[in-house]
């Protein structure tokens, strides 16, 4: 069974090249570069898991994350939060808000894969 995958970010080339990685190693791939957005994807795209950036334009990550883990169903939801801040404080808040995973930027994209592929296992 194909896992989806909702990546949340405004930096379209991230996007672009985390959906192309994801897409080539066997996701299925759903976009979304603002959190109203990424509520609709949540409604329709129904995903296995999510990467959120902790920045976005019209809230923050932060807020989406407790969002996403409030609809129906999404509970146990992973989210991996994606932020360009290394600050010990934010990995803290991102677990506080319901975060599964937390990663910096730049990343590895065998780092990143190996971490989706755990997380839309449910194996981390």
């Amino acid at each position: 069974m194909v896992k989806t995958i909702l990546i949340v970010d405004h930096e379209s080339n991230l996007t672009s090249a985390l959906g192309f990685l994801l897409e080539q190693s066997g996701f299925r791939v759903v976009l979304a570069s603002t959190c109203a957005q990424a509520e609709a994807a949540m409604n329709e795209a129904c995903p296995d898991m999510a990467m959120v950036n902790t920045t976005l334009p019209d809230r923050s990550g932060y807020d989406l994350c407790q969002r996403l883990l409030a609809v129906a169903g999404a509970a146990g939801l992973p989210i991996l939060m994606l932020t360009s801040h290394s600050l010990q404080v934010e990995r803290e808040k991102a677990f506080s808000m319901g975060a599964t995973d937390f990663i910096v930027k730049p990343f590895d994209p065998a780092t990143i894969l190996g971490r989706v592929r755990a997380l839309a296992s449910g194996a981390a």
